[in-house]
């Protein structure tokens, strides 16, 4: 079956621009203040992990796509785990301080869920893996 090159490219584009949002919104704590100047350990263990893990492995997973490299299916399967791991560690955390919720933590999962499900139907859909692709 052949691949649709648009549908690769959003992927891409969603791939590469969330590790540019996760990246960046991690060096601000998410409004809270610059990274390496918070003291509450609480306020940056999610930070950390979008700046080490989620938001490099999100680019990597970007530019593999748009290569068509046969690793950016793995990459961005594994992206799709991150997200709704994190999403999950989000509204745990959220619901634990309790109301309000601010939006620019509620909203980002629900893109990561979008992402990841959509992601993973267009793998099952297209019978893709990383042996015919690309």
């Amino acid at each position: 079956m052949a691949l649709n090159n648009t549908q690769i490219k959003i992927f891409s584009f969603l791939f590469f621009s969330t590790g540019i949002f996760a990246i960046v919104g991690a060096l601000y704590t998410w409004g809270e203040g610059v990274l390496f100047d918070q003291t509450d350990l609480s306020k940056v263990l999610i930070p950390y992990g979008d700046l080490i893990v989620a938001g490099p492995l999100s680019l990597l997973a970007g530019f593999a796509l748009w290569k068509k490299n046969k690793w950016g299916i793995p990459l961005g399967t594994m992206c799709c785990g991150i997200y709704i791991f994190g999403g999950v560690l989000v509204y745990i955390l959220l619901l634990w301080t309790g109301p309000p919720f601010p939006a620019e933590l509620v909203i980002p999962p629900i893109f990561g869920y979008a992402i990841s499900i959509w992601f993973v139907i267009w793998i099952v859909k297209n019978r893709i893996n990383s042996f015919n692709f690309g």
